[in-house]
Protein backbone atom coordinates (compact mmCIF):
# COMPACT_ATOMS: atom_id res chain seq x y z
CA UNK A 1 0.00 0.00 0.00
CA UNK A 2 1.20 3.48 -0.91
CA UNK A 3 0.26 6.45 1.26
CA UNK A 4 0.40 9.99 -0.12
CA UNK A 5 0.58 12.89 2.32
CA UNK A 6 -1.31 15.61 0.46
CA UNK A 7 -2.39 19.20 1.04
CA UNK A 8 -5.26 20.23 -1.27
CA UNK A 9 -4.27 22.87 -3.81
CA UNK A 10 -0.56 22.27 -3.29
CA UNK A 11 2.02 20.69 -5.58
CA UNK A 12 1.15 17.32 -4.07
CA UNK A 13 -1.94 17.40 -6.29
CA UNK A 14 0.35 16.43 -9.19
CA UNK A 15 1.25 13.25 -7.31
CA UNK A 16 -2.39 12.60 -6.45
CA UNK A 17 -3.22 12.88 -10.15
CA UNK A 18 -0.36 10.56 -11.13
CA UNK A 19 -1.54 7.92 -8.67
CA UNK A 20 -5.10 8.24 -9.93
CA UNK A 21 -3.90 7.54 -13.48
CA UNK A 22 -2.29 4.27 -12.41
CA UNK A 23 -3.68 1.06 -11.00
CA UNK A 24 -1.49 1.34 -7.93
CA UNK A 25 -3.25 0.68 -4.65
CA UNK A 26 -2.94 3.80 -2.55
CA UNK A 27 -4.52 5.96 0.10
CA UNK A 28 -4.48 9.72 0.65
CA UNK A 29 -3.65 11.28 4.01
CA UNK A 30 -4.74 14.93 4.07
CA UNK A 31 -2.35 17.35 5.75
CA UNK A 32 -4.11 20.53 6.87
CA UNK A 33 -1.51 23.16 6.08
CA UNK A 34 -3.97 25.97 6.84
CA UNK A 35 -3.94 24.77 10.45
CA UNK A 36 -0.18 24.23 10.43
CA UNK A 37 -0.35 20.44 10.57
CA UNK A 38 2.77 20.22 8.40
CA UNK A 39 4.73 21.86 11.23
CA UNK A 40 3.60 19.29 13.79
CA UNK A 41 6.16 16.99 15.36
CA UNK A 42 4.28 14.01 13.94
CA UNK A 43 4.59 15.27 10.38
CA UNK A 44 8.19 16.39 10.83
CA UNK A 45 9.01 12.73 11.44
CA UNK A 46 7.72 12.11 7.91
CA UNK A 47 9.35 15.16 6.33
CA UNK A 48 11.65 17.29 8.51
CA UNK A 49 11.22 20.16 6.03
CA UNK A 50 7.47 20.29 6.79
CA UNK A 51 6.56 20.07 3.11
CA UNK A 52 4.21 18.03 0.98
CA UNK A 53 4.15 15.74 -0.85
CA UNK A 54 5.58 12.78 0.96
CA UNK A 55 5.06 9.19 -0.09
CA UNK A 56 5.17 6.20 2.24
CA UNK A 57 6.08 3.00 0.39
CA UNK A 58 6.87 -0.27 2.17
CA UNK A 59 7.90 1.57 5.31
CA UNK A 60 10.13 4.04 3.48
CA UNK A 61 9.45 7.73 2.95
CA UNK A 62 10.10 9.50 -0.34
CA UNK A 63 9.98 13.31 -0.42
CA UNK A 64 10.43 15.90 -3.19
CA UNK A 65 7.62 15.99 -5.72
CA UNK A 66 9.78 15.54 -8.81
CA UNK A 67 11.38 12.38 -7.41
CA UNK A 68 7.99 10.99 -6.39
CA UNK A 69 6.46 11.64 -9.81
CA UNK A 70 9.33 9.90 -11.56
CA UNK A 71 9.12 6.96 -9.15
CA UNK A 72 5.39 6.51 -9.78
CA UNK A 73 5.89 6.65 -13.54
CA UNK A 74 8.55 3.94 -13.30
CA UNK A 75 6.62 1.49 -11.10
CA UNK A 76 3.46 1.90 -13.21
CA UNK A 77 4.81 1.92 -16.79
CA UNK A 78 1.44 0.92 -18.26
CA UNK A 79 0.13 4.40 -17.42
CA UNK A 80 2.75 5.86 -19.79
CA UNK A 81 3.35 8.94 -17.67
CA UNK A 82 6.90 9.11 -19.02
CA UNK A 83 8.28 8.05 -22.41
CA UNK A 84 10.70 5.13 -22.73
CA UNK A 85 13.97 5.09 -20.79
CA UNK A 86 16.81 6.47 -22.87
CA UNK A 87 14.57 8.32 -25.31
CA UNK A 88 14.87 12.00 -26.11
CA UNK A 89 11.15 12.30 -25.44
CA UNK A 90 11.73 11.15 -21.86
CA UNK A 91 14.54 13.65 -21.44
CA UNK A 92 12.25 16.43 -22.66
CA UNK A 93 9.49 15.43 -20.23
CA UNK A 94 11.95 15.37 -17.33
CA UNK A 95 13.41 18.70 -18.44
CA UNK A 96 10.03 20.41 -18.32
CA UNK A 97 9.12 18.83 -15.01
CA UNK A 98 12.35 20.18 -13.55
CA UNK A 99 11.72 23.54 -15.20
CA UNK A 100 8.53 23.83 -13.15
CA UNK A 101 10.13 22.39 -10.02
CA UNK A 102 13.35 24.44 -10.10
CA UNK A 103 12.21 27.70 -11.68
CA UNK A 104 8.47 28.27 -11.49
CA UNK A 105 7.65 26.76 -8.09
CA UNK A 106 10.21 28.81 -6.10
CA UNK A 107 8.84 32.09 -7.48
CA UNK A 108 5.30 31.12 -6.54
CA UNK A 109 6.59 30.34 -3.04
CA UNK A 110 7.88 33.92 -2.84
CA UNK A 111 4.57 35.29 -4.08
CA UNK A 112 2.54 33.29 -1.56
CA UNK A 113 4.78 33.77 1.50
CA UNK A 114 6.98 36.84 0.87
CA UNK A 115 7.71 37.35 4.57
CA UNK A 116 10.01 34.32 4.48
CA UNK A 117 12.33 36.04 2.03
CA UNK A 118 12.65 39.72 2.93
CA UNK A 119 11.18 42.52 5.02
CA UNK A 120 10.08 44.40 1.91
CA UNK A 121 7.31 41.97 1.02
CA UNK A 122 5.83 44.07 -1.78
CA UNK A 123 9.18 44.04 -3.56
CA UNK A 124 9.48 40.26 -3.18
CA UNK A 125 6.02 39.75 -4.66
CA UNK A 126 6.61 42.15 -7.55
CA UNK A 127 9.89 40.50 -8.50
CA UNK A 128 8.37 37.04 -8.23
CA UNK A 129 5.48 37.98 -10.50
CA UNK A 130 7.82 39.53 -13.05
CA UNK A 131 9.96 36.40 -13.09
CA UNK A 132 6.92 34.16 -13.41
CA UNK A 133 5.67 36.02 -16.46
CA UNK A 134 9.07 35.62 -18.08
CA UNK A 135 9.01 31.89 -17.36
CA UNK A 136 5.46 31.39 -18.55
CA UNK A 137 6.27 33.24 -21.76
CA UNK A 138 8.78 30.46 -22.43
CA UNK A 139 6.13 27.86 -21.58
CA UNK A 140 3.61 29.57 -23.84
CA UNK A 141 6.01 29.53 -26.78
CA UNK A 142 6.60 25.81 -26.27
CA UNK A 143 2.88 25.10 -26.13
CA UNK A 144 2.43 26.75 -29.51
CA UNK A 145 4.23 23.73 -30.96
CA UNK A 146 2.33 20.81 -29.44
CA UNK A 147 -0.60 19.75 -27.28
CA UNK A 148 1.32 19.05 -24.08
CA UNK A 149 4.47 20.57 -22.66
CA UNK A 150 6.80 17.76 -23.77
CA UNK A 151 5.02 16.63 -26.93
CA UNK A 152 1.68 15.18 -27.98
CA UNK A 153 1.13 12.98 -24.93
CA UNK A 154 0.39 13.81 -21.30
CA UNK A 155 3.34 13.29 -18.94
CA UNK A 156 4.22 13.93 -15.31
CA UNK A 157 5.53 17.33 -16.42
CA UNK A 158 1.97 18.33 -17.35
CA UNK A 159 0.59 17.18 -14.02
CA UNK A 160 2.98 19.52 -12.22
CA UNK A 161 2.58 22.39 -14.67
CA UNK A 162 -1.21 22.15 -14.44
CA UNK A 163 -1.05 22.73 -10.70
CA UNK A 164 1.33 25.67 -11.09
CA UNK A 165 -0.96 27.41 -13.59
CA UNK A 166 -3.78 27.31 -11.05
CA UNK A 167 -1.64 29.24 -8.59
CA UNK A 168 -2.02 32.29 -10.83
CA UNK A 169 -4.78 33.48 -8.50
CA UNK A 170 -2.04 35.08 -6.38
CA UNK A 171 -0.81 37.22 -9.30
CA UNK A 172 -2.07 40.65 -10.31
CA UNK A 173 -2.09 39.74 -13.99
CA UNK A 174 -3.67 36.47 -15.08
CA UNK A 175 -1.33 34.12 -16.91
CA UNK A 176 -4.08 32.49 -18.94
CA UNK A 177 -5.49 35.84 -20.03
CA UNK A 178 -2.07 36.99 -21.21
CA UNK A 179 -0.83 33.79 -22.86
CA UNK A 180 -3.25 32.26 -25.34
CA UNK A 181 -1.42 28.96 -25.84
CA UNK A 182 -1.22 28.48 -22.09
CA UNK A 183 -4.94 29.11 -21.78
CA UNK A 184 -5.77 26.58 -24.50
CA UNK A 185 -3.46 24.08 -22.83
CA UNK A 186 -5.17 24.52 -19.46
CA UNK A 187 -8.55 23.90 -21.08
CA UNK A 188 -7.19 20.68 -22.59
CA UNK A 189 -5.99 19.52 -19.19
CA UNK A 190 -9.30 20.32 -17.54
CA UNK A 191 -11.16 18.40 -20.25
CA UNK A 192 -9.19 15.22 -19.53
CA UNK A 193 -10.92 12.49 -17.53
CA UNK A 194 -9.47 11.97 -14.04
CA UNK A 195 -6.96 14.84 -14.23
CA UNK A 196 -9.51 17.51 -15.07
CA UNK A 197 -11.90 16.29 -12.40
CA UNK A 198 -9.20 16.35 -9.73
CA UNK A 199 -7.99 19.84 -10.62
CA UNK A 200 -11.48 21.29 -10.79
CA UNK A 201 -12.39 19.72 -7.46
CA UNK A 202 -9.41 21.26 -5.66
CA UNK A 203 -9.26 24.68 -7.30
CA UNK A 204 -12.91 25.59 -7.95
Amino acid sequence: MITLYHAPGSCSLAVKAALALTNLEHQIKIIDTAQGEHFSEAYKKINPLSKVPALLVDGQIITEGAAILQYISEIAPAAKLLPAVGSLERAQALKWMMFVYSNIHPHFARAFVPARYADNQADVVAKAESALHELFYIIDQELAEHAFIAGERLSIADLYLGVAIHWQMILKQSLTEKYQHLNAYLQRLLALPVVGDLYKAEFN
